[in-house]
């Protein structure tokens, strides 16, 4: 349990009070836990062979998660693994999988251990390789999309027992490889590591993949493992369509930790962390700053070699070689301080880390936990910053600290039920192999009879093929990490530079735009059939743009609905249309408009999603524009807040909304998320927060701290915070009438 410390009980803090340009605002002592023990290695009837590589490796005795999880397995059951960060999940499922081959031998490959990303499956083979070297004929590889083609055949032609890969190679394979086919027919056992990166829209690609891949196997046994999650037993049973044991430790082999929010006032952000970094750079800590952009990292670094600091960076964008060698550097003691993107989140080995400083609040609370559980692994105390800012957000929590500890892990979720989704995988099953259409479920039929008249699939008695059509609709949607069609980007002389999910692009690719790209920055030249021409910029340009955008939202079919506080609510299917129109050019450091511009020709795109209405009452007292004002600044805070319910953020829905008082949420990714049904089922915990958001701000009528939103389409304009609280109070103590009215007037983002 958390308790509240003073801060003269602690050297640290006490140190930092005196920095009167900085306000440490809370600060909690997280005790260490123990973890408990379980049998000796010899009461477990596994090879002999193995018994002594794990006695040479200082294993002699498990955790009692860490036995009865071995127990399962070699049981035959399905089991997910739920314990902390660095507490031996990886010996669990891997100890069972390496007795099996060293008693059974020469059976092609017999496990698929699946990673979310590359970088993470390429890390955790070292530890696979720790365990396996000394063990005669059990072989690893790792099969992903940066071997070449001679080592691929070699695999082929020589299946390794242990296959170690991820989820898109899996994706391409199936459709693209009769041998990797073959290859996994015999698989036994399906380890997803790390999990509870399997949410949302991404999740949802990989259920249908499981799916996919399990038409190949026989009777395969899956293995689930994380160290974040809240619903292991209800979201397994969606990911993988059966029922999981839950192998569960709540305790850790972190010291004890202290959580500090420390708030900048007589200076920003950036210099705040720069402070922090050289404190622990003069205690000798080792530190990694987390942010959640390469801009912010890559300026911190340059910023922080002005003062004389060595930042070393680790971000998406590098290539794997020099993330490989900061990792074993930091890892091997010869630098102190990274500052990273979210790609060392997740269980990348970097040794012992004594402080983690955040430079924003993340946005669910499972992605505070993996990173802080960086810290404090060799039993030591852990500091924790987090560098609160002028957002909602830190706003809100600074306030109600009580709430960010509450809330907990979030519960994961995924949508099996997205009609984009679903199509993709359709046709992609199809690719893999010929499907009998008599197989479907009734929901597949009806999309599958779309897709066959479209010409994408085509029926020859009782079974499909794909046609030609077909191909160039599953090139377009390779990517499992997004949803819909893909806008490539391209450099003036026609070189690929990357690609981008159009309801994102359109917003990021217009004319005009400045896009950054591996921490590249680019100048958007054109935007035309998919395609965006752009030219690189100085890497040291301080710009950025905003787009100017509208959205119309229509509604397809309502499939829930509510009345809270006598305010219908309801959750439904829904067509959006975005269109940008102009853009604003920025400041990135003073965040000032530098210019505004009109498109010579506005960019739209249109997508199927699902959402919320809520039907606020229009006050007939106000004018048309006031009524405005409070709905567009209602719509901002309900968004926001939503963080600190469901771990959504600023990106991941959108709103619009109606001087009618008609406010739409939806999820801003095609055929939906999940996330909005989510805010649905909680959204009377939305509307108190919200008031609080906006109650509690002591602007004039609105800041970045309550109502502004960086992604508002109409750059803050139209705004009242004083007329959203008067709204909101007025519903929160039951004084509105229901009356609705016909959605009118300009939609508002």
């Amino acid at each position: 349990m958390l308790r509240r410390i003073r801060l003269e009980e602690d050297d640290i803090l006490r140190e930092l009070s005196k920095d009167k340009a900085a306000q440490i605002v809370h600060a909690f002592l997280e005790p260490s836990s123990e973890i408990e023990y379980g049998g000796y290695i010899d009461e477990l009837n596994i090879n002999s062979v193995l018994k002594n590589v794990l006695k040479n490796r200082g294993i002699i005795r498990f955790y009692r998660f860490q036995e009865i999880g071995i127990r399962k397995i070699m049981e035959g059951k399905d089991i997910v693994i739920v314990a902390g960060t660095g507490t031996g999940k990886t010996e669990t499922f891997l100890i069972p999988i390496l007795n099996d081959v060293l008693n059974n031998p020469f059976e092609g490959t017999k496990a698929l251990l699946i990673y979310p990303t590359k970088a993470l499956a390429r890390d955790q083979a070292k530890r696979i390789d720790f365990f396996t070297r000394n063990l005669f004929g059990v072989r690893y590889a790792i099969f992903d999309g940066d071997i070449d083609r001679r080592k691929r055949d070699k695999i082929f032609m020589n299946p390794p027992p242990i296959l170690i890969t991820n989820p898109d190679m899996i994706h391409v394979s199936l459709i693209y490889s009769e041998n990797f086919k073959k290859m996994v027919k015999n698989v036994k056992y399906i380890v997803f590591d790390d999990f509870h990166v399997y949410s949302g829209v991404f999740g949802t690609h990989v259920a249908y993949v499981f799916r996919r891949l399990n038409r190949f196997l026989g009777n395969v046994q899956v293995i689930g493992s994380t160290a974040t999650i809240r619903n292991p037993l209800d979201f397994s049973k969606k990911l993988f369509g059966r029922d999981m044991d839950i192998v569960m430790e709540r305790g850790s082999r972190r010291g004890d930790t202290i959580h500090v929010f420390i708030k900048p006032i007589e200076r920003s952000k950036f210099l705040e962390a720069l402070k922090l970094i050289k404190f622990c750079q003069e205690r000798n800590f080792k530190t990694i700053l987390f942010a959640d952009s390469h801009r912010v990292v890559e300026f911190l670094k340059r910023l922080g070699e002005k003062y004389g600091l060595r930042l070393y960076v680790h971000r998406a964008g590098l290539r794997p070689e020099e993330r490989t060698e900061v990792e074993k550097r930091f890892r091997e003691g010869e630098i102190n301080t990274v500052v990273a993107t979210p790609t060392l989140e997740l269980g990348i080995d970097i040794g012992h880390v004594d402080t983690v400083i955040l430079f924003n609040i993340p946005a669910t609370f499972s992605k505070y936990i993996q990173r802080i559980g960086r810290g404090g692994r060799r039993g030591q105390k852990a500091y924790v910053f987090t560098i609160l800012g002028n957002d909602p957000i830190s706003s809100y929590y600074e306030n109600h600290p009580e709430d960010f500890w509450k809330r907990g892990l979030e519960p994961l979720y995924i949508d099996i039920n997205n009609i984009e989704i679903m199509a993709t995988h359709l046709v992609a099953m199809v690719a893999d192999c010929p499907v009998n259409y008599l197989k479907l479920s009734e929901k597949e039929i009806r999309i599958v009879e779309k897709l066959v008249e479209e010409g994408i699939l085509r029926r020859k008695r009782n079974y499909l093929f794909i046609t030609r059509k077909g191909w160039a609709f599953l090139r377009k949607r390779m990517n499992l990490r997004g949803v819909g069609e893909m806008v490539k980007i391209v450099s003036e002389n026609n070189k690929t530079i990357g690609f981008r999910e159009k309801s994102m692009a359109i917003k990021e690719l217009f004319p005009g735009a400045i896009y950054i790209h591996g921490g590249i920055p680019y100048l958007s030249l054109k935007f035309k059939n998919n395609i965006a021409v752009v030219r690189r910029l100085p890497k040291n340009i301080a710009l950025y743009t905003v787009p100017l955008y509208y959205t119309v939202p229509d509604e397809i079919d309502v499939l829930e609905e509510k009345t809270i506080y006598n305010i219908p609510v309801k959750y439904l299917k829904l067509n959006i249309t975005d269109t940008v129109y102009a853009y604003i050019v920025k400041d990135f450091f003073k965040n000032i408009k530098i210019k505004e511009e009109i498109l010579k020709e506005s960019i739209e795109y249109k997508f199927n999603t699902k959402g919320i209405l809520i039907n606020f009452p229009y006050n007939d007292e106000w004018t048309d524009i006031e009524n405005a004002e409070a709905f567009h600044a209602i719509e901002h805070a309900l968004i926001s807040i939503s963080q600190t319910i469901i771990g959504a953020s600023l990106s991941d829905m959108g709103g619009v909304s109606f001087p009618t008082g008609h406010i739409y949420i939806y999820d801003a990714f095609p055929g939906g998320s999940g996330l909005s049904y989510q805010l649905y089922n909680d959204i009377v915990t939305a509307l108190k927060r919200a008031y609080r958001l906006v109650n509690e701000c002591n602007c004039i009528d609105g800041c970045p701290k309550c109502i502004y939103s960086p992604y508002c389409g109409n750059n803050n304009m139209i705004l009242s915070r004083k007329r959203a609280r008067y709204v909101l109070n007025e519903v929160l103590m039951r004084k509105v009438r229901r009356i609705e009215i016909s959605r009118m007037g300009k939609p508002i983002v």
